[in-house]
C-alpha cells in the first residue's frame, strides 16, 4: 500500500486496570505497554505500526487514561498530542471508541472510524490492510463493517 486511505482515522482504545496478566500487567503497566510478542516493542506499537500505512502517523489517534498518557506519548513518539484523547474516567472500551468519535466527526465532519485494540496481535499485515481497505470502501457506501479475528484456540478472557 502506498499512501494512507484519505479519509480514514483509525483509533486504539488503550486502557485498563492491568487485571488479567498480573503480576506481569498492573494498572500502570497495562498489557498494551508491554512487549508480549519478543518483537522488541509494545503491543501499543506493534498497532501503531500496523494502521500507519492505512491512516498515516497523522490520523492515528489513542484514547487512554490520564494515568497512561505520559507512557502512551513516549511510546508513540511520532502521534500528535492532538490526537490523544484523555477519558475523563474509564468506561470500557465502547465509551472511549464512541468519545473519539465525537472529537473527529467534530473535526472532520463524515469521517470514517476504525477502532483496533491495542493489545492485539495480527501478524499477516497485507491480509489485515486488505481487510480494512475493505471495510472502508463498504463506509464509504453507508454500512458498517467489522473485521473478526479467527480464535486460534479456545479461551474464557
Amino acid at each position: 500500500m502506498s499512501e494512507p486511505l484519505e479519509d480514514f482515522f483509525a483509533v486504539i482504545p488503550a486502557g485498563g486496570v492491568g487485571s488479567r496478566l498480573w503480576p506481569l500487567s498492573r494498572a500502570e503497566t497495562p498489557k498494551f505497554l508491554h512487549d508480549l510478542t519478543g518483537s522488541g516493542v509494545s503491543l501499543l506499537r506493534n498497532t501503531w505500526d500496523r494502521l500507519l500505512p492505512l491512516a498515516g502517523a497523522d490520523r492515528i489517534t489513542v484514547v487512554t487514561g490520564q494515568a497512561h498518557e505520559q507512557k502512551v506519548e513516549e511510546d508513540l513518539p511520532d502521534i500528535l498530542e492532538s490526537n490523544v484523547f484523555i477519558e475523563s474516567s474509564q468506561r470500557e472500551s465502547a465509551a472511549a471508541i464512541c468519545l473519539a468519535a465525537a472529537i473527529l466527526q467534530r473535526r472532520h465532519p463524515g469521517v470514517i472510524i476504525g477502532s483496533f485494540a491495542a493489545d492485539h496481535h495480527i501478524s499477516r499485515q497485507r491480509a489485515f490492510e486488505f481487510a480494512v481497505q475493505q471495510a472502508v470502501a463498504l463506509a464509504r457506501a453507508g454500512y458498517i463493517s467489522t473485521i473478526g479475528i479467527a480464535p486460534s484456540e479456545p479461551s474464557v478472557g
